[in-house]
Order: C-alpha cells, then structure tokens, then sequence
C-alpha cells in the first residue's frame, strides 16, 4: 500500500513536467492545444509553492527588484494583447525554479525521469530514420509548417541539415533533443550510480551527436574536455580518428558537413546575414544609446513581436533577410534587453542566477553541476529561445534547488 502511494505521490510531483512535454509533442500536430497545455503546466508547477513553502529572502528580494522593471515594461507596451502573451513567458523559468525549490528533497526522481525520457527520445528516433531513409516519407509528424506571404502558400521547414535528418526524436526538435541527452548524460555521470549506468552514459553520449546540433555539441565537447583534463593525452588521439573518419565517409556526406559548416560561418562570423545577427545589432544599438528601461514587453524578438505586428521592427529597420515567415528572431538576449533594458534585463537575468550566487557555500561537485547546467542554458540562448522554453528549462533549471540541497554524501 505504502509502496502503491510512493508512486501516486511521484507521478503527481511529475504530472507538470509530463505535461509541458505532451504540450511540446503535440506543438507539431495540434499547435493550437500546445499554449494552453504549457499555461496549464506553468500554473500547476506555481499552484502547491504558495501553501507551505519559505522562500529565502534575498530570492525575494531579486524578484521584486525585477517585477518592478517588469510593470514598467508592461506598461509601456505598444499593444495589451502582446505584452500579456509575452509576459507569461518572462514567468517559465521561474516557475521552474520554484517548483525545483518545493521539491528540493527529489533529486533522484527528476534524474530517474529524465534519464528514461531521454532514452526513449533516443529509441523513438530509430523509427524516425526508418521513416525517412527507408520509407522516404519527407513529412514526417514533427515537420514544422510555415506560411511565406511572397510566394502565398505553406511550406515544411524539415529537420534535417544537407539531407542529414537531425535526431528529434519524440519531442520534435533538434535543439530540445540536444539538451536533453546533453544534460541526460551528465546527471547520469554525476547522479546515477544505478544499473546499466555504462550502457546509459553511451547511449546519451550517441544521443548528443545524433542532433547534430552544432551548439550543443560543441558545448558537450568542451564540458567533456574540461572534466577529463587530466587524460588529455588519451584523448590526442580523438582528432586523428575524426579525420580518418571524414576522409572514410562517402563523398556526399563529407559535402554535407563542410556545406554544413561553411553556411553556419557565412551567417554567424563572416557575411552575418541572419535574422539572429541582425537582432544583436538591434541589441547593440540600444546599450550605445544607453535604453536602461527598454521599448515594453512584447515589441522584439519573440512570437508576439510578430503576431501583433510590432513597429519597432520598422523603427529599427530590421532586416529579415527573406525569412519574413519566421515567428521569432530566434535570440533571447537581444529579446530581453530590447524589451526590458539594460537594467530590466540584468535584473531578471540576476534572478534566474540567485541561487548559484546567495548560495556561497555549495560543495565543488554540486558547483560543476549547476555551472554545466547554466552554461548549456545560457550558451544554447545565444541562438534560442532556451531561457523561455519549458521543455528545455524542465531539464535544466528544474534540477538546480534539488542539486543544491542534495545530501547523499555517497555520491556528492
């Protein structure tokens, strides 16, 4: 009986995280029951905090100092509409957060979760590449849809880079796929000492490549240098093994992967001829003019700057350089100061860091966890909108209270 309700009790503590997971499936077949699953989920995980839970008073005190920037923001907002259906997205990761801090004490049920979800990713990908390579299905269920006003008709942005189809597995993007296993492997490296721990941590590892998510990769090739410095020498050999394998692959692959990279280096470093560049150079114009307080919530980058129809775009003269279709700038930080300003934006950014920085005393290897999981947000932000995506931030800042508070000295 006992053993039945220890499961009840879990899965209900899970049933927010299920959710959001559901909402970021069912994005792809049913886009218009996707908001309001991910509403849903982000009430759910604020609903049980205000009952019985403290909160540290200098947490408090950062969210005040931020939803004080905040109501101006949404004051000065060019249309209601846009700043409310923005708005709620500033609040995801902190509900994340908050919903972590209430349930401090359940680090190995959130890692038990997420690992099994990652390999199911993994296994339901198989099917994916049957479908694509074997059965030449070109829409598959995760194909996003778009609508080109210049030419007056939809099209399907599929996922796949030069005919290579990237790893989506069930959640249906390459970049959420990415982080999942990214951060799949590393509370498996660090947390589970359970069986079939060795099989896991390769298949997470496989899982990485599979995205081929330039960003998370480089990140995982980084973090995975860094934490095993000390064999460095073992690992010399990796390069030669990577060349040797480029020069086996077929010669249609090896095309794919130097268009692959020559394209990303044309829009990111050299040409920066992207709606992303662009959005920084936005961002950039705001700071030299020195917009401490921002152009309001809703105006710039995310799908209500679109949806409404913002005119800072036409003040600015945002270039979209012929993706006019897509819903959003794809960059969170050129987002958030833009609409914030510079002290809105480094107010809020300074709340989502709270807990790594008011807690001074944090053991070495509690540290490396929490700095892989912010690295990977924050990095992957650069070029995503990761820092508001609930799937992505249920993998990440979910897990920062309950490793904080860890005290299982066996494996910390």
């Amino acid at each position: 009986m006992m053993l039945k309700r220890t499961y009840v009790n879990n899965f209900i503590i899970l049933l927010p995280i299920i959710l959001i997971f559901i909402g970021e499936i069912v994005a792809f077949t049913h886009p218009s029951i996707s908001p309001i699953l991910k509403v849903v989920s982000c009430f759910i995980l604020l609903f049980p905090i205000w009952l019985k839970v403290k909160f540290p008073t200098k947490l408090i005190f950062l969210f005040l100092v931020f939803f004080v920037f905040f109501i101006y923001a949404f004051i000065i907002s060019f249309n209601i509409k846009a700043a409310i259906e923005e708005g709620i997205r500033y609040f995801f990761p902190i509900a994340i957060l908050l919903y972590g801090y209430y349930n401090k004490d359940k680090l190995d049920l959130f890692i038990n979760f997420i690992i099994a979800f990652a390999i199911i990713n993994i296994v339901y990908q198989l099917s994916n590449y049957y479908d694509f390579y074997v059965l030449n299905v070109e829409k598959q269920w995760f194909y996003q849809e778009f609508y080109a006003e210049k030419i007056g008709k939809f099209f399907y942005w599929p996922a796949t880079t030069n005919g290579i189809l990237r790893a989506t597995g069930l959640v249906g993007f390459f970049g959420a796929f990415g982080i999942l296993n990214f951060m799949a492997y590393w509370y498996t490296k660090l947390y589970y000492f359970g069986k079939r721990r060795t099989l896991f941590l390769y298949i997470l590892f496989v899982g990485v490549f599979l995205s081929t998510s330039f960003k998370t990769i480089g990140f995982f090739i980084v973090t995975l240098l860094v934490e095993y410095r000390k064999k460095l020498k073992y690992l010399l050999i990796v390069p030669f093994v990577l060349i040797i394998l480029f020069i086996t692959a077929g010669s249609t692959l090896r095309k794919s992967i130097l268009d692959s990279v020559s394209v990303r280096l044309e829009l990111y470093v050299t040409e920066r001829n992207s709606a992303r560049s662009e959005s920084y150079r936005v961002m950039f114009d705001e700071f030299k003019s020195f917009n401490f307080f921002g152009e309001g919530i809703g105006s710039f980058g995310g799908p209500a700057s679109t949806k409404y129809d913002s005119p800072f775009y036409e003040k600015v003269d945002f270039n979209w350089y012929g993706l006019e279709s897509l819903v959003t700038t794809d960059t969170f930080y050129p987002h958030l100061f833009v609409e914030m300003g510079i002290l809105g934006a480094l107010s809020y950014l300074l709340l989502l860091l709270g807990p790594l920085l008011l807690h001074r005393k944090i053991h070495i290897k509690k540290l490396k966890a929490l700095l892989l999981i912010y690295g990977m947000l924050f990095f992957d932000s650069l070029f995503s909108y990761s820092l508001n995506n609930l799937a992505m931030l249920s993998v990440t800042l979910l897990f920062v209270y309950p490793i904080i508070y860890y005290s299982k000295e066996n494996v910390l």
